[in-house]
This record gives C-alpha cells, structure tokens and sequence, in this order.
C-alpha cells in the first residue's frame, strides 16, 4: 500500500503493520576512557525527510545543529560539520546501536528513546499459570465490553493448541447479525497467497527468479522485476487500492480486472525493484494472478486444495464465496457508526478472506511446523536481517519480543496473525469496532501474558455540542508537510481530513484534545491562536488557520 507524508503512513489499507519511528529524543552515553559523555539528539520530521539538533548537557551545548540526518531501512546516518562528527546506527526494538566518530577517534554509542515506555522490559517472562492469565485476559475484555470500548474476537495457542478464545463487543454494535461467526482479516490473506506460491515453488512450476514479464509483460518494470520482489515488497509497484483524489475509496464498488490492471499500469515504477521497500498491494494482486495463471484454477479452489482441506478448516472464505454471517465494521463516533468496507472481489488474494482467529492460529503453527511448505521454503520467506517484511511474512516487536506473521486492515476491520517461536506461543485476533487501536490492544494482551502491569484504557464519554465544536473547524495549513487539514463537523461529531485523503472523526478527549485512536493520532487545538499541533508516531506537526 502506500507512501504519502501523513496520515495515510497509517490508514493505507491492507497494510496496518507498526514500523519502527525514529522522530523523537534519543538519549546516549559515550565511554571516553571511564568518563561517560551524555549526548541527546532531538530529531524530528522535515518536509524531506529528517533533521535534528545535538544536546551535550555537561558541556552546556544545547541545540547544536546536525547538518544531515538521514534515516532509512532502519538505518539511521548524522553528521555533525562542525563537530567533525558523525553517527551511524541501526534501529532495532527502539534501540539505536552504532559507532560515533569524531576526529579519527571511533566510540560504540547506543541510544534510546526518552520517550519510551519499555524501559527494563526484557525481564519480563511468559507466564507460568496461564490459567490465571487467561481469567485476566477475560476480565480485561469484560472491561472492554461492559465500557462498549471494543469488538472482535481473539484466539491464544500455546505449544500447538488452544488456550483461550473469545468474542466480545458483539451484542453493543447495531449490526445485521448479532452472533457473527467470521470476520475480515485483510492482508493477513497475503500470507496464504505467498503459501501457495512457495508450493509452486518447491514444484519447479515457478521460480523466485522469474520476471513479471512473462505473465504480464505490459506492467512498467515487468522485464526486470522479479517474483522475490514481489513477495518482500521491493518491486517498486504501487498501491492500486488506493484510488484518485475525491475517489480513494475505489474499490468499495465493483471493478473490472482490465481497470484494475489499467491502474497499476498508470501508477507505474515508483523506484528501480530491489532499490528499497515499500509495501505493495499491486504486487500481490498480480501474484494472486499468477498463481491462477500456472494452476489454471481460481484462487478459491487453490486455497480450498492447498490450504484449507490439508487443515481441515471450517469457516475459512474467499470474496467469491459470498460468506454470511461476517462481522460488519464500526467506527465510534459518539456512537457505533457503520463503515462501508471493500467489494472484497477486488481485493481476492490481497485482502478478501473472512474466518475466524482460531483458524489463523491453526495456520501459523501448521506453517511453522513445515505442514504447508518445506523448512527450505520457511527460511525463505521469513524476514532476513533488520527487514520488517519477508516473503509473505513480517516482524513486529512487543515488549522486546519478536513475532513473525502477518497484520492486516480494511476500512473497518484490523487483525494480527502472529507467533512468538521462543515461548511457542500465537496470538491472533480481529477488531471490527475499535476504540483502542490494534497495537494497543495487543500490547495489553501482551502485557498480561508476560505479568506486566498497565492500567487499564478510559474514554471521555462526555459530547461537546456543536457550537462547543465550531471554535475548531476551518482549512489548516502546515510548514513541515506539504498537507492541507479540513476540520469540520458531520452529524454532530468532529471530522477531520488531508488533502486527497478519507476523512475521518476525532473523537475527545479534554481541554482541546481529540484523538483517533486506530492511527494513534492526538490533535491539541489552541483556539485562540487558531492553530492546533498533531502528534502521531512520536512525529509533532504544527498546523495553523488557513486566513
């Protein structure tokens, strides 16, 4: 999906993965021969990219500029001219770890976020009475249900097998079927069509070396980009779900396969393949393509034959089968409000399966088992060095704990699918009306399950009127990002939205503070100076009325 400076980084759809930020405070020790130097570089979001400013507290050098700042693939590069200093190093569970050098003289330096919350949290350990777990587990979501904060289902494996399952929040939405049995699981279906691929595979019917072109050869870069860069993301391809401004969301009503070929074509090669990430729904929409190409069957029939029968999954759906009993999508907005989700025939391979977390946990434990793909075909899909994505499967960090599985997202619905292979544990959920986001909601679970406290998530239910609303609404502006903001009112709530971008609501909080919760966006209105500032993802925008 997608690359626009601001929000989108969070709303692309299918996405919905957690990458690593490097915007922020980060604080450092250099050893010059038993004498410990405090440094703190502030970086922060520009309109190209980074800057940032060098503080060295016991020398009293506050604000020292850092004339270039780069930071990319997880690598993060400062120079300092007048200093004759330079800093290289990698982010890697929100630690920065590198060499500093200066006047020919080369120290280690590892920096942490003064902002973070994970301080001394590799201490924690898997819990040792999971049924006490999961009774906490339960009363969270009790907390969660009765407050009318959350709706999904969860499903936890331990060593293979079911520990805990559940849906909650069901009953408070205003949906069609009150006991729905399945739910979207978005991009998470992007790990079954790269499955079945790495079949073909370890068959000899394809090759991670063949070119796009010979399947479809009009695609821009097709002679050079290969099947491997499709997979990981490095083809350079766009996002085709993401439609044209006033139309982003294209791909709610049908389409033909001709205008969806039609779009990738015209957003064509964003960057030479292999040159770096960047994530693609048109990748797989064309691999999804493919593998029907050399099967000659539908991607149904493929998933029905190579995935679903070897598991004996029950409740497992494409878009083409016209599953019932699905989950609908919320938003809260003062209330449930529906939100209108994809024709998922659009998306078939990218993002259209509908099932339950139970199944997703069958699936991740039966892949990592060598049950769907050899430990050859295991090995390479899996994400290799600091990359986030593999071939199929990604990594995300909670509480300094590595999981590998897939994230997925669709206008309303967001769900992981991930195992954590040291404490052979998986945990896998979907949300369809979420207050607290999905990274917060299983960094909770997550807290639980490693005896860590945290307090529990509180909403103001209080509504401001709309004449209390007016004071915020108008056309905003920012210096640091090439973005227009609208702030208005629809129905009673305040909304928000960029420039070519879906609008979305603010819900409040107190004293001039709004959030959207699913982005992790918090907006803080001074309506006296008719300006507001934006955080999001440890990034702070100053914004002011347009005049």
């Amino acid at each position: 999906m997608k690359t626009k400076l601001t929000f989108l980084l969070l709303f692309s759809i299918f996405q919905f993965i957690f990458g690593q930020e490097i915007s922020g405070s980060w604080k450092g020790e250099l050893n010059i021969q038993g004498n410990k130097l405090p440094l703190i570089f502030h970086i922060t979001k520009a309109k190209d990219g980074y800057q940032s400013t060098l503080d060295s507290p016991l020398q009293k050098s506050i604000g020292i500029p850092v004339d270039i700042t780069t930071f990319g693939n997880n690598n993060l590069s400062l120079e300092i001219k007048a200093l004759n200093a330079k800093y290289q190093g990698t982010l890697k569970d929100e630690k920065i770890s590198g060499k500093f050098t200066q006047n020919g003289l080369e120290l280690p330096l590892a920096l942490t976020s003064e902002d973070s919350q994970n301080t001394n949290i590799e201490n924690y350990k898997f819990s040792q009475n999971l049924d006490e777990s999961v009774k906490k587990i339960n009363l969270f979501l009790d907390y969660l249900e009765n407050k009318n904060y959350e709706g999904g289902a969860i499903s936890i494996f331990k060593n293979g097998r079911e520990v805990y399952q559940r849906k909650f929040g069901q009953e408070n939405l205003p949906q069609k079927d009150q006991n729905p049995q399945i739910l979207q699981i978005g991009s998470i279906t992007k790990t079954m069509t790269a499955i079945m691929l790495f079949q073909l595979i370890e068959k000899k019917q394809l090759s991670l070396n063949d070119k796009l072109a010979q399947y479809f050869p009009e695609i821009p870069n097709a002679q050079i980009i290969t099947i491997s860069q499709m997979l990981n993301h490095t083809s350079g391809l766009g996002d085709y779900a993401m439609g044209p401004q006033g139309d982003e969301r294209w791909l709610q009503e049908p389409k033909t396969e001709k205008q969806i070929l039609d779009k990738i074509k015209e957003q064509g090669s964003l960057f030479k393949p292999g040159e770096k990430v960047q994530y693609s729904n048109s990748a797989y929409y064309l691999l999804t393509k493919i593998l029907e190409k050399i099967t000659k069957k539908t991607y149904q029939e493929n998933l029905r034959e190579r995935i679903i029968n070897p598991l004996q999954l029950k409740d497992f759906y494409t878009a083409g089968e016209k599953p019932k009993q699905v989950a609908e999508s919320f938003t809260f907005t003062n209330k449930w409000t529906f939100v209108k989700d994809f024709d998922f025939n659009n998306v078939v391979g990218v993002g259209d399966i509908a099932t339950n977390p139970n199944n997703l946990n069958i699936i991740i434990n039966a892949f990592f088992n060598g049950k769907l793909v050899s430990k050859s075909s295991i090995e390479q899909m899996l994400p290799k060095n600091e990359d986030n994505f593999g071939r199929g499967i990604m990594q995300v960090d909670f509480l300094n704990k590595k999981y590998l599985g897939h994230s997925g997202g669709t206008y309303g619905t967001y769900s992981f699918m991930l195992m954590n292979k040291d404490d052979n544990f998986s945990i896998s959920y979907s949300l369809n009306a979420p207050r607290v986001s999905s990274k917060n909601f299983i960094t909770y679970i997550t807290n639980i399950l490693y005896n860590k406290d945290f307090e529990y998530p509180k909403f103001n239910e209080t509504a401001l009127s709309e004449a209390d609303l007016q004071k915020y609404t108008g056309e905003y502006s920012s210096k640091s990002i090439p973005l227009g903001l609208k702030i208005f009112i629809k129905d009673g709530i305040l909304f928000a939205q960029g420039t070519g971008q879906p609008e979305f609501p603010l819900e409040y909080v107190k004293d001039h503070i709004f959030t959207f919760n699913t982005a992790g966006l918090k907006i803080i209105f001074n309506p006296e100076k008719q300006e507001f500032e934006l955080y999001q993802k440890g990034s702070l925008f100053q914004f002011s009325k347009n005049r």
